[in-house]
């Protein structure tokens, strides 16, 4: 049986699909879990002596055949928690403040070593959650290593060399295919191998127009967005577009967008920034907007965040999933009612310099999994959750199903004098 790409067809029936599901299909699953539970986190906390508020810089560094090789890093813009996921093996971790914000360490800027570079043995399934990061004065410490984040050559090093930032696309581009996004729902794993993801550009950077952000739900690819793109002023905006596996627990792929907007943020310099998420999408880009909102700088990026048809509240159809399917997708896990992944949603409150807009659907009818009135795929309980609703500048519904929504001219005009007033705002 050929599974759909939407919403409807990814969760709704999430609960009742699997009886006819291929065994395959679930087999295929089964790895890619197994794969995910053999994985172990290296979390710790990332401070500065430095007294500049520049960005923090975390590499970590895999031992391989009396070899250290740059696997991944991360960039923070303020002291806080650092994540990565890793198999099994030897580690190093190291840091540095990017002084000059170049992507590059200099022997004149702050840095460290956890456990002053001492070897992280990693063990399958074994969770490091205490690691600590300090960056001290130059003279105190310095790198051995000397890494540049912007060559190509570290680049290709990195895992999951196929992670895009800022590569330059049409909408047309065969990776963002129904069949790869099925891809990314059902073997998140094989769809970084594959296709990668990450945030592709529709022209090159431009630092006069504004970026809207656009983040697909379950199941989607950058397609979905053509309508809204379509009407987009392209002389004052330029689209990017968020392409990830939507099988993955939703705080892993938070991390991805937050990991892959930085890359994007941090060397190029502008004001605002724009993103509009539709359906899971939303989750996810409110987890990263927290980000932002908990950031302590000088000049705060200004952000208009806008969700369409979000499943605040989770849903139902998620929790039968969980319960009764032969393998779980681990997105399904964060997507029961109530997760602690929804409730940490609401517990960082949005600064000033970020105004929400919530978009909800109700054209729909009363679907056995969402336990009252609905947009055809998500409840308006769940839509119109409160907490959401209150940290909304404007609520505004529309008579559209849970994707029809994307092609409302009605929606599409609402959206234009968001931009116009957003944009045109000191």
């Amino acid at each position: 049986m050929k599974v759909g790409i939407n919403f409807l067809l990814r969760l709704v029936f999430c609960g009742i699909i699997f009886v006819f599901l291929t065994s395959c299909t679930f087999k295929k699953l089964g790895k890619e879990v197994a794969i995910l539970n053999q994985t172990s986190l290296l979390q710790g906390t990332i401070s500065s002596t430095s007294p500049h508020k520049k960005p923090l810089i975390v590499l970590l560094y895999q031992l391989l055949n009396n070899e250290k090789k740059l696997v991944a890093y991360s960039i923070h813009h303020t002291p806080g928690t650092f994540t990565f996921v890793r198999m099994s093996g030897q580690y190093l971790i190291a840091g540095f403040e990017d002084a000059n914000e170049d992507l590059i360490y200099q022997p004149t800027e702050y840095a460290s070593y956890v456990d002053n570079a001492t070897v992280i043995n990693v063990k399958s399934g074994e969770d490091l959650s205490s690691l600590n990061l300090t960056l001290k004065y130059p003279d105190d410490v310095s790198l051995t290593e000397s890494p540049d984040l912007t060559t190509l050559a570290t680049r290709a090093e990195l895992d999951l060399p196929k992670i895009s930032v800022g590569e330059i696309v049409t909408l047309e581009d065969p990776r963002f295919s129904q069949k790869n996004g099925q891809l990314g729902l059902w073997e998140p794993i094989q769809f970084l191998l594959t296709i990668g993801g990450g945030v592709f550009f529709l022209e090159p950077y431009d630092p006069e127009k504004i970026p809207v952000l656009f983040v697909h739900g379950v199941g989607g690819d950058p397609k979905q967005w053509t309508s809204l793109i379509h009407d987009l002023d392209r002389t004052r905006y330029q689209p990017w577009l968020f392409y990830y596996p939507s099988g993955l627990r939703l705080n892993m792929t938070a991390d991805f967008l937050a990991q892959s907007l930085s890359k994007v943020l941090v060397p190029n310099k502008f004001e605002k920034l724009v993103i509009i998420a539709h359906s899971m999408g939303g989750l996810i880009s409110r987890s990263f907007v927290n980000t932002i909102a908990q950031k302590d700088v000088e000049q705060p990026l200004k952000v208009l965040f806008l969700t369409m048809s979000t499943p605040w509240g989770g849903h139902q159809a998620a929790q039968i999933g969980v319960d009764h399917a032969p393998v779980v997708i681990p997105s399904w896990i964060d997507m029961v009612p109530h997760s602690p992944f929804q409730q940490a949603l609401f517990q960082t409150q949005l600064s000033d310099n970020i105004e929400f807009h919530l978009f909800f659907s109700f054209k729909g009818g009363r679907n056995p999994f969402t336990n009252g009135n609905d947009d055809g795929i998500v409840s308006l309980v769940s839509q119109l959750k409160a907490e959401a609703q209150d940290a909304a500048i404007k609520t505004v519904g529309f008579n559209e199903d849970h994707t029809s929504i994307l092609h409302s001219s009605y929606a599409a005009k609402k959206i234009e004098k968001l931009l116009t007033t957003f944009a045109n705002r000191e």
